[in-house]
């Protein structure tokens, strides 16, 4: 269960069946085509629009789905119960929205998956752990709906499942004999749906091998959980495990989903290499000086192994229109090379630059030229830090503050124990700032949730 002090909130094993029925009538009359409407608009769009989804996300959604999949019939048989059901659990329209944007195929789900769905994953919503964020959620979300709410992508990937009871029953106990709690379990499933293994057998006998693994010392308690954890962790075959593991080396304990660890390896050596290159004024093919010098950076940092060659040439081209000379952002990625896998058009990045300049009169070029051992904090976590100690410690900001913007950082970008240490506060007064403060006009703006930014392929 939710630890206490936590903010979830209360919810019945099953919603009142006068609360879904009311819904459920509320949403079929908005289902009935308005005289008003346009003329040639499809029912799908039509019944969007009359819920109060925006202009702007049926116009993305109506680029992704076929409205003319789905006949009036459908959607007053399957998505008016269906939006009446997610009501249900305490989510408003802005949320709903988000769910299916974030996964457009689930308007053409089945009125009987999605009740099912949104049933099973109930007690798992329960075990997640207790989330400062879910303060700025709908005020009546129940457990499940707050877990919707922060999970949005996620979330709406679980609700199109249809075998959803049967994953959850297999794989909680599963990691649970792995050592890893019910909590992060349910942390990580809620988080990306491909930590669900769907063949038992195959996960239980990979189980049995990280288990030998540990105990003959080979793998460490801690990674065994990590890759337990992994999307499509335990959805593979001892000896394909193994495979993975000898060719991309102790990388690939940190990517194991992904099939071809040495191909991506190479691909993302090489695509560094060429940047390197061109920073340094080389023209023609690849050197293998500059080869070596990419090989070397993805040994050093693993997330290249995520990263493909366009999102890294993407990153590189963003860095490049801050301001940052591309001999810079060489020297910058030699230094900190996870800088050049984070995406520096995305929200986030831009929240973070809009921060910095507003409070330590910093620019992006040269936060990343001084502090760049930084760059891949949290803004909410730095933007929250600076206010408690701006309201309640304002003796230790100001004299972090005349000291100049590193020492800040540091502080502000610290472990909890030495922030605590430095601070004079304890857990309990920062978390209970933290959710008073993430409701109010800044929290919401440095602190809220984002969008990362459209991802890149390859």
């Amino acid at each position: 269960m939710a630890t206490s002090g936590s903010v979830w909130r209360g919810f019945s094993t099953s919603p009142a069946a006068a609360a879904v029925a009311a819904a459920a009538a509320a949403a079929a009359a908005a289902a009935k085509p308005n005289k008003q409407a346009a003329a040639h608009e499809l029912p799908l769009w039509c019944f969007l629009r009359q819920c109060g989804f925006s202009a702007a996300a049926i116009s993305w959604m109506q680029h992704r789905v076929k409205g003319t999949r789905t006949s009036q019939q459908k959607v007053e048989q399957d998505l008016v119960p269906n939006i009446a059901a997610l009501r249900a659990v305490g989510l408003d329209t802005a949320t709903i929205e988000r769910l299916y944007v974030s996964r457009p195929l689930l308007l053409h789900t089945s009125n009987a998956t999605c009740i099912g769905a949104l049933e099973v994953p109930r007690p798992l919503a329960a075990l997640l752990p207790g989330d400062p964020c879910a303060v700025q959620a709908p005020p009546r979300a129940t457990q499940l709906g707050v877990a919707l709410w922060l999970y949005p992508a996620p979330a709406a990937e679980l609700l199109r499942r249809r075998n959803l009871a049967r994953l959850i029953s297999g794989n909680l106990p599963l990691r649970q004999r792995l050592g890893i709690s019910g909590s992060a379990t349910a942390q990580a499933i809620f988080s990306n749906s491909a930590v669900l293994a769907s063949d038992m057998q195959q996960a239980e006998a990979l189980a049995a091998h990280l288990q030998r693994l540990q105990a003959s010392g080979q793998l460490s308690a801690e990674q065994v959980a990590r890759l337990a954890l992994e999307p499509s962790g335990l959805s593979l075959s001892p000896a394909e495990f193994d495979r993975r593991r000898r060719e991309g080396g102790a990388q690939a304990l940190a990517c194991i989903g992904l099939k071809d660890p040495k191909g991506r390896q190479q691909a993302a050596a090489a695509a560094l290499g060429e940047l390197l290159q061109a920073a340094a004024g080389v023209p023609g093919p690849l050197q293998q000086q500059h080869q070596q010098q990419g090989a070397a950076l993805v040994k050093r940092c693993a997330a290249f192994m995520r990263a493909t060659p366009t999102s890294l040439r993407a990153n590189w081209a963003a860095l490049h229109r801050t301001g940052l000379a591309d001999g810079d952002i060489a020297a910058i990625v030699q230094q900190q090379p996870a800088v050049l896998t984070g995406n520096w058009e995305g929200d986030a990045k831009q929240l973070m630059a809009a921060w910095l300049q507003q409070e330590l009169g910093l620019s992006l070029a040269q936060f990343l030229r001084r502090h760049v051992s930084h760059a891949n904090k949290g803004v909410g976590r730095l933007a929250m830090r600076a206010a408690y100690l701006q309201q309640h410690r304002p003796a230790v900001w100001q004299r972090c503050y005349v000291r100049g913007a590193g020492p800040l950082l540091t502080l502000l970008c610290s472990t909890d124990t030495q922030f605590f240490s430095a601070s004079g506060c304890t857990d309990y007064e920062l978390s209970a700032f933290q959710r008073t403060w993430l409701q109010t006009p800044d929290g919401r703006r440095w602190g809220g949730k984002h969008k990362r930014g459209a991802r890149r392929g390859s």
